[in-house]
């Protein structure tokens, strides 16, 4: 049998025992592009999630109603679909109840609410470059405690370190689960000696989903430092976690406050901003997922890409204020879609970068060879 005709047999054989859900686009038909809606955040690159260039397929576990269980799921949207595909793998029945879960979790990174494809021809209006970039639905996480925790990581270190470290609570979450990494499961050892297919090698390596705060609250400090190499913020993600689970954060506080207008959002920052660990960076990055727009999560690279693309000699908050309120209520967006054009010029096209290179994606990375686009 032929590498393509075995691998055609081995989809064929996945296919048979998975379930696939379905997302109408609806009025959102027209703006929406997966690969555009996926691959424009640093969220995207980072684990459990796994982007494959050459299916347009976004791959991660996601929960099901008991907040305990993933299934490994793989996100698609077919060529003249007017719907979005949701692979379950490895499984022929999900109940209604899990079937919903997962697809509001679907729905949440790729906001695809009515609110979302408001806001998306809001945007359009303001800055007509986006409309023709099919650009505003800017990437998060299945739940707002992934988005926390992530922005938490993003602080105060390299993006190389960042994605080692959500990698690290990934395959932690798999230990904490029984199972055990760096080893072939019974069903790979089973099948023939050949080297596994790039599906598959992803479907191995991306089974630990990110924890959730049920399973962070059973650790203590020390081991999630010493596991993950979190150093200070091990002690941040306990507390929220805590916090979260003897009921102190209510996170549909957060994230359902609506109306989410101008008065809400200084309420919503002020109850984040009391969290240890939540500065003015982190708040405003899960201000952004949540779906406020107005506060830019300003840090050294947001500095360095108004010095290089502005050319601000000595930038301060003011300068980021004048440069972005134009686009008020979207000033984040308009950011950064200026921030998504300065790398694929850089670095080529997000969404066909191989993972290895995920790591450089940074204006202060001196590129030494050419990557391939």
């Amino acid at each position: 049998m032929s590498k393509e005709m075995e691998n055609n047999s081995c989809e064929e054989e996945r296919k048979a025992h998975s379930m696939t859900l379905y997302i109408p686009l609806g009025e959102g038909r027209s703006s929406f592009n997966l690969e555009n809606a996926v691959c424009n955040h640093g969220f995207f690159m980072m684990a459990p999630n796994v982007w494959i260039p050459s299916t347009k397929t976004l791959k991660r576990p996601l929960r099901l109603a008991d907040s305990s269980t993933s299934i490994l799921t793989s996100i698609s949207h077919p060529r003249n679909e007017n719907s979005i595909h949701v692979l379950l793998h490895h499984t022929e029945y999900v109940s209604p109840k899990d079937q919903q879960v997962i697809l509001d979790q679907v729905a949440r990174m790729l906001r695809l609410s009515d609110r979302d494809e408001k806001d998306v021809k809001h945007f359009h209006q303001l800055q007509p470059k986006a409309k023709n970039m099919c650009f505003g639905r800017i990437f998060r996480s299945p739940s707002i405690f992934e988005d926390m925790v992530k922005s938490i990581l993003l602080c105060n270190c390299t993006w190389r370190r960042t994605l080692d470290m959500a990698q690290a609570l990934c395959e932690l979450q798999f230990e904490l689960k029984g199972q055990k990494r760096g080893r072939m499961t019974s069903r790979s050892t089973n099948r023939s000696k050949t080297k596994m297919s790039v599906n598959e090698e992803l479907e191995y390596y991306s089974l630990g989903n990110f924890p959730n705060s049920m399973e962070l609250n059973v650790l203590d400090e020390e081991t999630l430092r010493s596991h993950c190499n979190l150093g200070y913020r091990a002690k941040i993600i306990i507390e929220l976690a805590r916090s979260i689970q003897n009921g102190e954060v209510q996170l549909n506080k957060f994230e359902k406050a609506l109306p989410l207008d101008a008065k809400s959002m200084p309420k919503i920052y002020k109850m984040l901003n009391k969290k240890k660990g939540f500065g003015p960076f982190a708040c405003a990055n899960v201000l952004m997922c949540i779906g406020y727009y107005e506060r830019i999560p300003t840090d050294t690279e947001t500095f360095r890409h108004i010095k290089e693309i502005h050319g601000r000699n000595k930038v301060t908050d003011k300068d980021v204020k004048e440069i972005y309120n134009k686009y008020a209520p979207f000033q984040c967006m308009a950011y950064w879609l200026e921030l998504c054009e300065y790398y694929q010029l850089k670095f080529g096209k997000l969404s066909e970068l191989h993972r290895s290179k995920y790591h450089t994606i940074t204006g202060s990375y001196k590129l030494c060879t050419s990557i391939p686009k």
